[in-house]
């Protein structure tokens, strides 16, 4: 549930990350400002994270399919098998 709307709201999150990072930076208390700093860094980096997840998700999905079709026109076990494997693939983020 946090990674759909962490990947519906990347944008956002993104924008909100690199102001927390840099806005850290100016703020003349040095615990505050490193506070901020490194909340700023952690939403990047977990945004990151959940985009990575998901493009290479996306990709093994594509190859999988393209290659199970290969299969699947000699054979129609190949078909359903690539069914379930990208069934399982998705799963929940």
């Amino acid at each position: 549930m946090l990674a759909q709307n962490i990947i519906k709201y990347w944008k956002f999150l993104l924008a909100i990350g690199i102001i927390l990072a840099v806005g850290g930076l100016f703020i003349p208390n040095q615990i505050l400002g490193k506070i901020v700093e490194f909340t700023g860094f952690a939403i990047l980096a977990v945004t990151a994270y959940v985009l990575g997840y998901k493009m290479a998700t996306d990709e093994a999905e594509k190859y999988i399919r393209s290659e199970m079709e290969k299969l699947a026109k000699r054979d129609i076990r190949y078909k359903l098998a690539s069914e379930k494997m990208i069934k399982h693939l998705k799963g929940k983020i």
